[in-house]
């Protein structure tokens, strides 16, 4: 044997080994993962929906303050001047636009469909 078929081998067997412990470690992180969700579920002070309604309130009126509505405004008026300019196609400006809406009138579109589901 030459080197050369000696270096193609060990580089062989070492690809073959990295393979094997990145395989190891998706298994390993997975069951990491499902553990550290199953504490979560059966933790009592997990359980409470208080500090995650709390939170999620205070997501909510950071996507919806005044600030941001600002931003959307100004972001607005800006996809117009640039799709008028030709700067920007107006499906990309249509398609800003209607992810604002989104994000606006989300708290809307869900309470419209709980209303809907309820009656």
């Amino acid at each position: 044997m030459n080197i050369a078929t000696i270096i193609q081998k060990a580089k062989s067997a070492l690809s073959a080994d990295h393979k094997a412990k990145a395989a190891s470690s998706r298994r390993t992180l997975g069951l990491m993962a499902v553990l550290a969700v199953a504490v979560a579920a059966f933790a009592p002070e997990m359980a409470l929906a208080a500090p995650w309604d709390s939170t999620a309130d205070n997501v909510l009126a950071i996507f919806t303050g005044g600030l941001t509505r600002t931003l959307a405004i100004i972001a607005v008026i800006a996809c117009g001047i640039a799709a008028i300019a030709g700067k920007l196609s107006w499906d990309w400006a249509i398609k800003i636009i209607v992810g604002i809406v989104l994000i606006f009138g989300g708290a809307a579109i869900v309470d419209y469909i709980i209303a809907a589901a309820s009656a």
